[in-house]
């Protein structure tokens, strides 16, 4: 079983390497991240520039791990046919620094990752570590209990593996945890851009529950109720539904077309 860890938050991320040694106990894990910060990178990719690629120390035995000059998707696209030479069972990316929930999963450079394994028909996670308020302490070792737990029913066969799965967990003592939820994706942002009161500078930041309109299942109410929530994503390109319609229009839209570029001629 071999593993290709990534996350958006950089290679100095203690999420990225507390995911790493979690998957290590699952299977042969490669590690490949941003050398910077990437977050709200979405999909994009480097493409007018060289990518630096660097073996840095690993803090577990056993894996190996690249700081790559370029975004979330860049490293597992190495990550994939470069170090691995596309030997790669699970892609897991993570943990992020904050919730991937809602309308935000479409920006997210943890989520968007693991698209290059969807696309692959490798099976792929992304995982979050959701911040409610004022947290003293990051929960990443519940999170990483989480994922690998998840991985190995992922890899076994006992876990539907065909798209992505996206875990949100709340970072709060594991004792506090009510269980799992399987969700679908909010139709609301769980972020909000604010501006400063003193500059005028703007940022992102969580929104309060009252102002997101938190229905019952979704990715969000979970969280804000305290549960881990799973959601199931499977990206299409293609909206099909529109198809008969479009179909309808289309001797009207020649004849359109022939009278603008063919100057009225039939």
């Amino acid at each position: 079983m071999r593993i290709l860890v990534t996350n958006d938050d950089g290679i100095d991320s203690p999420g990225v390497w507390a995911l790493a040694e979690a998957m290590s106990h699952v299977g042969e894990t490669l590690l490949v991240a941003p050398d910077a910060q990437r977050s709200g990178s979405g999909t994009s990719v480097t493409m007018r520039s060289d990518m630096s690629i660097v073996e840095v120390p690993s803090a577990t035995q056993g894996i190996r791990a690249y700081a790559v000059g370029g975004t979330p998707t860049d490293c597992v696209i190495l990550g994939l046919w470069r170090l691995a030479q596309g030997d790669i069972d699970l892609i897991v990316s993570g943990i992020n620094l904050g919730g991937n929930m809602g309308t935000d999963i479409l920006y997210s450079g943890t989520v968007m990752a693991t698209l290059q394994g969807f696309y692959r028909e490798i099976p792929s996670m992304a995982v979050s570590l959701a911040i409610k308020g004022q947290v003293p302490e990051l929960r990443f070792d519940v999170a990483s209990k989480v994922a690998e737990m998840l991985a190995l029913n992922m890899t076994n066969g006992t876990m539907p593996g065909q798209g992505i799965l996206n875990v949100n967990v709340p970072s709060i003592p594991s004792e506090l945890v009510k269980g799992i939820a399987v969700t679908t994706a909010a139709s609301s942002s769980y972020v909000r851009l604010v501006a400063g009161q003193q500059d005028g500078r703007h940022s992102w930041s969580p929104q309060a529950a009252a102002e997101m309109g938190i229905h019952e299942g979704t990715d969000i109410w979970a969280v804000f109720e305290d549960w881990i929530s799973l959601t199931p994503l499977r990206p299409a390109v293609t909206d099909h539904d529109s198809i008969p319609a479009l179909a309808e229009h289309v001797s009207t839209l020649q004849s359109d077309l022939q009278r603008a570029v063919l100057g009225g001629t039939e």
